[in-house]
């Protein structure tokens, strides 16, 4: 169809794009094709680009220092509320006995504890944690749960969207300040330093950061234990969920380690071998969030347990309050890790 066209003929920029919407609406059923919506940027007045260390950076008071918060899942832990200031969430199970009313007991005995909500929340598990949600009332929730967040919205309770949201950009943190009135979000892992540094947060939002925990590769309702290191039960049963507490160490033909873990009402699970440990951004952004968070669980930890949960606090305290040895000593505490995650980016 070009054989009439001379050797040299150039079609205007105009012409060439009436041509390829002409062609993008026989290609659409003739349907006419929406053109993209340009997102307009959001206002940055209120950043502090005069600090150069961490680039466009919210203002922060100099005096006021990083917050640490932890997460734990079991009542031998609760010793560590003892040995520290910060603030404490209590992990509550994917899976919850119907009626029951061990973990309401236990937030109010212990009402220093937050609840930290799972993302996986099914059924009675979900109508039993609005339950929880009704009976206590906690003043502030973390949850990975948007159902949960939507309850919480209604009730009035204080949320933070929690990392298993995956929250990786302004418009996000904008929504969800917005449409549920939420008080503040874990940024996602999965971002790095470069993309983390131009995050805008809403007005009276804050901003948290996992800087050490599991590395979650896939959570699934299906027995992970049966076809590895077997199982004497031939086939998944109700009460596994509620009863069943198991971790092992699997190795791919690679030789890459993986660990499975099955907790007491949670869902069998798969970790990476290596923990995520971020200590560079504590120097790399030292303006961005409000609180810097740990998981004390041990679950998903495999084989790099760290027994020494009371000293692995005290360091992590040390290295948000400037002291440079503190690094050195959590690398060694924790001899498996990784923070690939936070210089590769998506």
């Amino acid at each position: 169809c070009f054989d009439n066209y001379t050797t040299g003929l150039s079609i205007p920029f105009k012409e060439l794009t009436t041509l390829k919407n002409q062609l993008a609406f026989l290609l659409n059923n003739s349907v006419e094709v929406v053109p993209n919506v340009d997102v307009p940027p959001l206002d940055k007045s209120h950043l502090n680009k005069s600090n150069k260390s961490s680039g466009n950076s919210l203002e922060r008071s100099s005096d006021k220092k990083h917050s640490l918060s932890i997460l734990i899942a079991d009542e031998k832990d609760f010793h560590l509320c003892d040995l520290t200031d910060a603030d404490v969430y209590f992990k509550i199970p994917e899976s919850l006995k119907k009626n029951c009313n061990k973990h309401i007991d236990l937030l109010k005995a212990n009402p220093r504890l937050i609840p930290w909500f799972p993302a996986v929340l099914i059924g009675k598990d979900y109508i039993e944690s609005v339950r929880i949600l009704e009976q206590v009332r906690p003043k502030r929730i973390v949850t990975n749960n948007t159902g949960i967040a939507y309850k919480a919205y209604e009730m009035g309770i204080e949320w933070v969207a929690g990392p298993l949201l995956n929250t990786t950009n302004s418009y996000a943190l904008l929504t969800l300040k917005e449409e549920l009135n939420c008080a503040g979000a874990f940024m996602s892992n999965e971002i790095n330093r470069l993309q983390l540094r131009n995050i805008v947060r809403p007005d009276n939002f804050k901003l948290y950061y996992s800087i050490y925990h599991p590395i979650l590769m896939m959570t699934s309702r299906q027995c992970f234990f049966q076809p590895t290191v077997g199982c004497k039960k031939p086939s998944i049963e109700d009460g596994c969920m509620l009863k069943c507490e198991k971790a092992t160490t699997i190795k791919s033909v690679r030789g890459v380690k993986y660990s499975i873990d099955k907790q007491k009402g949670g869902y069998p699970s798969i970790y990476n071998d290596e923990q995520f440990l971020n200590l560079d951004i504590v120097r790399d952004l030292p303006d961005l969030f409000d609180e810097f968070f740990i998981d004390l669980t041990n679950i998903g930890s495999g084989e790099t347990a760290v027994e020494d949960k009371a000293g692995l606090l005290k360091h992590f305290e040390s290295l948000l309050q400037g002291e440079e040895q503190s690094a050195s000593h959590l690398t060694e505490m924790v001899t498996l890790s990784t923070n690939a995650q936070y210089r590769q980016g998506l």
